[in-house]
């Protein structure tokens, strides 16, 4: 049971974050954890049997009971009472986790004052790097950019909306994609029924990773991502991105960071890649901006 678990991941992630990605992460936690002990149950379950086979999976998992009742619209209401993990995103993903797998569907949970709302995931999440969140008056274009290349783009430190829109658009051109960011994955990628965004990413994180999210450590990320890239700019001769430069150089060598920067600058020159480096100018110190901007083109674009 994650009782410990939940409480150090949340400390650790707002620490070095924020609370909303907390929140997030914790979420996918719960969902990931709901969604395992279904598995492990080997139950499944239509609407009908919905309410009997979910009270029964939460009772015996010990994480919380629940009461649920079938709502307007729907969206399926649920109680939990009885927690054993005081933290109501780890819950609300718990039970969603355990609907979805029993319904064999995605559902997602929205919590409300005394409940948790459950309802089918036919839409993006809010919580998601969706593409109307990344639109401005201008943007990176695909014919801007040039195989071999490698770009430093000025953008905002915390969702990098310039850098992400280059790279989902060259997804959208069937490009293979590679991320390695600070944002948690699954708000990266999106249900989009235009195109697969099915693509590896990284998560650059001082938290342990899992089965489900691979995660960079900052002091293994010369090494990790040399490997990694070196891997997919060989075989796939695609669009990799790195998002999170402040961060490591806040918490690793800052001359290995560097270092790391310029092996993909060149791997991308040798297989023909794209390498997009999301930086916030004023988010790191001069010495490295201009070391960075010596080696890669600067984009400065305005929105």
């Amino acid at each position: 049971m994650p009782t410990a678990i939940v409480p150090h991941l949340r400390k650790t992630i707002e620490e070095m974050s924020d609370e909303e990605e907390a929140n997030f992460a914790i979420y996918q936690l719960g969902i990931e954890w709901g969604r395992e002990t279904v598995r492990i149950s080997g139950e499944s379950s239509d609407m009908d049997e919905l309410k009997t086979k979910a009270v029964l999976t939460a009772v015996h998992s010990g994480i919380t009971n629940i009461e649920l009742e079938m709502g307007d619209q729907d969206v399926i209401i649920v109680e939990p009472f009885d927690s054993k993990i005081d933290d109501d995103h780890f819950i609300a993903g718990y039970v969603s986790g355990i609907i979805s797998e029993l319904l064999g569907e995605y559902h997602i949970a929205k919590i409300a004052e005394e409940h948790l709302e459950i309802t089918r995931w036919d839409k993006k999440v809010d919580d998601q790097i969706s593409d109307e969140e990344i639109e401005g008056e201008e943007s990176i274009e695909l014919e801007d950019l040039v195989k071999g290349e490698s770009y430093l783009v000025k953008d905002d430190s915390t969702k990098a909306p310039l850098t992400f829109n280059a790279f989902l658009k060259a997804l959208e051109k069937n490009l293979p994609g590679l991320c390695m960011s600070t944002v948690f994955p699954s708000k990266i990628k999106s249900e989009d029924e235009e195109f697969d965004r099915s693509f590896p990413c990284f998560w650059l994180s001082q938290v342990e990773g899992s089965e489900d999210v691979n995660s960079i450590p900052p002091e293994k990320f010369s090494e990790i991502a040399v490997k990694i890239a070196t891997s997919f700019l060989e075989i796939k001769h695609g669009i990799f991105m790195l998002h999170g430069l402040e961060f490591l150089l806040e918490h690793a060598d800052s001359n290995e960071v560097i270092k790391a920067v310029q092996t993909m600058k060149d791997l991308t020159s040798i297989h023909k890649g794209i390498f997009l480096v999301a930086v916030d100018e004023e988010k790191i110190g001069e010495k490295e901006f201009n070391l960075l901007k010596s080696e890669l083109e600067v984009l400065d674009i305005q929105i």
